[in-house]
C-alpha cells in the first residue's frame, strides 16, 4: 500500500474544472432531467479524479466508485416511478454485467474496481437502453486490446504488468453518452 494521499473529487487543475463541466453539458444533452442522469451526474464529477489515480496508482478508489452505485440506484427507484414498471431489462443489463467483470476478476483479468465501475456505467446507461450499456463496455474491451497490442509491439510495457483499464471504461462509457446527445438532437440514430 502507499503512503500517497488521493486526490478525491476536487478540480486541482482548471483542465479538471472544464472536463468536468463538459461532461456534465453532456450528461444533461444525452437524458435531460430523467434517469440516469444523477449517475451521469457523479460520474461526471468524479471521472478526472479516477482517471488520474487508475493512472497514477492503477487502482479505482472505494470512496469514489461506490456512491456511483447508490446513484444508479437511485436512477433505477426513479424509472421505476416515472413510468410505473420496474426496468427489468436494466436490472437483467446491469446483473449480466456485473456477472462477467466478476467473471473476468476471479480470472486475473481485472481489479474489482473496474467490475464496480462497470456495473455503475451499465446501471446507467441500460436505463437509457441496454444497448447503449453493452455498446460501452464491448468499446472499452476492444479499445483496451488495441492499446495493449500496441504496447506489447512496441515493448513498452513489461508483459505482467496491469494497465489501468478504469480510463478506458470511462472513455468508451463518455463516448457512448455522447453518441446518446448525438441522437438525442437528431444528429445520428440510435436505439
Amino acid at each position: 500500500m502507499t503512503s500517497e494521499p488521493l486526490p478525491l473529487v476536487r478540480c486541482a487543475h482548471p483542465a479538471q474544472a472544464l472536463i468536468v463541466g463538459l461532461l456534465l453539458c453532456l450528461s444533461f444533452a444525452a437524458v435531460g432531467i430523467a434517469p440516469g442522469v444523477v449517475t451521469l451526474v457523479w460520474l461526471a464529477m468524479v471521472t478526472p479524479s479516477l482517471v488520474i489515480i487508475d493512472l497514477r496508482l492503477r487502482r479505482l478508489p472505494n470512496v469514489l466508485v461506490v456512491p456511483g452505485l447508490a446513484a444508479a440506484f437511485v436512477d433505477g427507484c426513479w424509472a421505476t416511478v416515472s413510468s410505473g414498471e420496474f426496468p427489468v431489462a436494466a436490472l437483467l443489463t446491469t446483473s449480466t454485467v456485473a456477472v462477467v467483470m466478476l467473471v473476468l476478476n476471479l480470472v486475473g483479468g481485472l481489479g474489482m474496481g473496474d467490475v464496480k465501475l462497470s456495473v455503475v456505467m451499465a446501471g446507467c446507461l441500460s436505463l437509457v437502453s441496454p444497448l447503449l450499456a453493452v455498446l460501452a463496455l464491448m468499446l472499452a474491451f476492444f479499445v483496451g486490446g488495441g492499446y495493449s497490442a500496441a504496447l506489447l509491439l512496441r515493448r513498452r510495457e513489461p508483459r505482467g504488468r496491469r494497465m489501468a483499464f478504469g480510463p478506458l471504461l470511462l472513455v468508451a462509457f463518455w463516448a457512448v453518452v455522447a453518441l446518446r446527445a448525438l441522437s438525442s438532437i437528431g444528429v445520428v440514430s440510435v436505439s
